[in-house]
């Protein structure tokens, strides 16, 4: 009753207790220490000086299709008016 829900946390801080934010400091590919020369790729893992490359680490994020939703993004159509105004 309500002595058992006082006694339980809830499920949020059950879940902040769990798992600490864990630092990312070591290379994805290679599991070597970075430290501060880590290198952030797009696809959200970090990577040595040598892995840092997208074709060296096999990257997933697609560079081609973020390129062309940010120039159509950018650049909106221009229609010219079909009718001119005298």
């Amino acid at each position: 009753s309500v002595s058992d829900t006082a006694q339980q946390p809830s499920e949020e801080q059950s879940k902040s207790l769990d798992k600490p934010k864990q630092k990312k400091n070591r290379c994805f590919m290679c599991r070597k220490k970075v430290g501060l020369t880590g290198f952030e790729c797009r696809c959200g893992n970090v990577y040595c000086g040598v892995h840092r490359y997208s074709d060296v680490h096999n990257c997933s994020y697609n560079y081609k299709a973020d390129a062309a939703e940010k120039i159509r993004k950018e650049n909106p159509v221009v229609v010219g008016e079909k009718i001119q105004k005298i």
